[in-house]
């Protein structure tokens, strides 16, 4: 075998380390190359839906990620003026339907763990960190990346095929001149996270949504550092100032006060403020360079798409490449992929995530209690509560996925 019989894989997160478990497992050579010397720790993903469990019962990781995260049966939709609970789901009604009934609340970086603490039990599997990709050559029998250390040294490999899960930003797809249309929201995103137990406080479950027109919010529960439970609100900064006034104890204690005045003396432990986008790159492949995760599109956090969608890319990606590598097909097959995941990433991802942050924070009264009270009939009727929770799991996602040829 020679050196460029393997895959390349840009970017160390949740999507790279799980695509790279899925093909190292079937056999499948990977060189992994991270910018980052760690994995970050900072607060972002933190929900693993049914759906994603399901298909990480195929590479046997399951298990780990529900052991160390939280089982989140339920959801709650409140009004921020009155805290009433106007629309709760309970995943229970998914029974049948997927091998995991609830959502797993657990930190992108432990998910990242799980996965990397597998992939070193595979001699065929390789991860270089501090690998900053400069270069790229998408040829017609192989690929050709160029990366920089820290040092100012270029280091050149070779490859049958590149995937990008290098983020938002992906070189790869930049290099590819693969344009990523969509938008970015005027208000940024503040993540604050504190020890508060809200469970205690106020009857919170693990995922809560709080409505307000003027400064929606929403509340979760993580296993934090100990594992004995962390919680972290999310904010919207509405206006331009400057990142010290946003992240400053003032600004944040003012947004606790308004939403959860019973909170407004705990200590903050971590801060976390970031751009939000709304994009879908024009196609998931080009060559032998392939896209996934949010290099291949990019959401709001509201409802936990973004990873959860971003590990599917994976694992139906590394599913074709095993077949290709032996064989079985020729890389025809990638165009099935992208018609696979692109357009349901604008019909399911997209969408959802844009429902979800419009529906709390509607400015016009009239059509706010409307989104309102069709959320609470939902929630009521039986059909359509399964109904909404089979979409917003990604479930029925996977399944129209699966039968697109």
């Amino acid at each position: 075998m020679s050196v460029s019989d393997r895959v390349i894989i840009a970017g160390a997160g949740p999507v790279g380390s799980i695509t790279a478990l899925a093909l190292v497992q079937k056999g499948i050579p990977v060189l992994q190359l991270e910018a980052l010397a760690e994995t970050p720790t900072a607060h972002r993903a933190a929900t693993t839906h049914s759906s994603t469990l399901d298909l990480l019962d195929g590479i046997g990781m399951s298990a780990a990620v529900i052991e160390q995260g939280l089982k989140a049966r339920h959801f709650q939709y409140r009004y921020r003026e009155t805290n009433e609970v106007f629309a709760e789901f309970d995943f229970q009604r998914l029974e049948g339907e997927t091998n995991h009934p609830y959502a797993v609340q657990l930190e992108q970086h432990k998910t990242v763990a799980i996965a990397q603490n597998m992939l070193k039990a595979f001699s065929h599997f390789e991860l270089k960190r501090e690998h900053n990709i400069v270069a790229l050559e998408n040829g017609t029998d192989q690929v050709r990346v160029t990366s920089e250390t820290p040092d100012g040294a270029k280091h050149d490999f070779t490859a049958r095929y590149i995937i990008g899960c290098d983020g938002g930003r992906s070189f790869v797809r930049k290099s590819q001149g693969i344009d990523f249309p969509g938008f970015t929201w005027e208000e940024r995103f503040i993540i604050v996270a504190s020890l508060f137990d809200y469970e205690k406080a106020d009857k919170y479950r693990y995922r809560n949504y709080i409505a307000d027109p003027d400064q929606w919010c929403s509340v979760f529960k993580i296993p934090g550092p100990d594992g004995k439970g962390m919680w972290r609100n999310l904010f919207p900064v509405i206006g331009n100032d400057p990142e010290e006034v946003v992240t400053s104890e003032a600004w944040i204690r003012a947004r606790l006060d308004y939403c959860f005045p019973y909170a407004r003396d705990t200590e903050i432990i971590h801060r976390n403020l970031y751009t939000v986008h709304q994009r879908v790159a024009a196609a998931f492949r080009k060559g032998r360079a392939l896209l996934a995760g949010d290099s291949a599109h990019i959401n709001n956090p509201l409802g936990g798409m973004g990873m959860n969608s971003g590990i599917a890319d994976g694992l139906n990606l590394a599913e074709k490449l095993v077949k290709v590598w032996r064989g079985e097909a020729d890389d025809s097959i990638f165009d099935v992929y992208d018609r696979q995941r692109r357009p349901l990433a604008q019909k399911y991802v997209q969408a959802q995530s844009i429902q979800n942050k419009e529906t709390l924070q509607a400015a016009d009264k009239a059509k706010a209690n409307a989104r309102f009270e069709e959320l609470r009939k939902t929630a009521d009727d039986p059909k359509r509560h399964k109904a909404f929770l089979m979409n917003s799991s990604l479930i029925n996602m996977a399944r129209e996925a699966a039968a697109i040829t």
